[in-house]
């Protein structure tokens, strides 16, 4: 695929018409995680959109991201996810085996913003699960409880942590629950239909 043929622009984000309260928030902050997890900012300069291009090219995974795209498309999202303020992309390493790349947005800057009460400092996550092997295993649950409590404690101003999986994505919405995310609604977002999930900080739950 040439270069002419694609395009590195995101369509779920919005950036016409947002309260000054969601452009003062700024970008989404690199979570804080102990334990046997890390995360690095993703670097097209250091190899990781191949990391990435290779994940997205697994039939587990295309089946639900299907963005099996080119390395050099996956260099150019990721450059201009770091060059803007609604999302902020990762890989996931345990015990120092890198194992899923991240995306943490700022959800009133994304199109889920639009589909529930969303406050300026909210954050969003997706999660791709890259090697095989490291699926079922309930690494996923694991993950986004340390994500989560990992982006409370990087943006003390953060109320809840939102994840929109596939709503026939059923093993998805099990990991997110079983992570402590509750449903929120389904909506049609366009290129799917998401089962909205909350993670509330635990100080704000009922």
């Amino acid at each position: 695929m040439s270069a002419e043929t694609w395009s590195a622009e995101s369509f779920r984000e919005l950036t016409d018409g947002l309260d000054p309260a969601v452009v003062a928030a700024g970008p989404p902050p690199v979570p804080k995680l102990g334990g046997p997890w890390r995360v690095r900012v993703a670097d097209p300069d250091a190899g990781d959109g191949k990391v990435v291009a290779d994940w997205m090219a697994l039939p587990h995974v295309d089946l639900f991201w299907e963005q099996n795209w080119p390395v050099e498309r996956w260099d150019a999202v990721l450059r201009r996810q770091l060059a803007g303020a609604c999302t902020l992309p990762l890989i996931a390493a345990r015990d120092g085996v890198d194992l899923a790349y991240l995306e943490v947005y700022r959800t009133p800057r994304d199109v889920v913003g639009r589909y529930y009460p969303a406050e300026p400092y909210d954050l969003g996550v997706h999660i791709a699960v890259g090697p095989l092997e490291a699926t079922g295993r309930g690494l996923g649950r694991e993950l986004m409880a340390a994500l989560a409590d990992g982006l409370f404690a990087a943006d003390p101003r953060c109320a809840r942590v939102v994840a929109d999986p596939a709503a026939r994505h059923a093993m998805a919405c099990r990991m997110f629950a079983a992570a402590g995310f509750e449903p929120l609604v389904e909506v049609d977002l366009g290129h799917k239909c998401a089962a909205l999930m909350s993670h509330s900080r635990p100080a704000l739950r009922a």
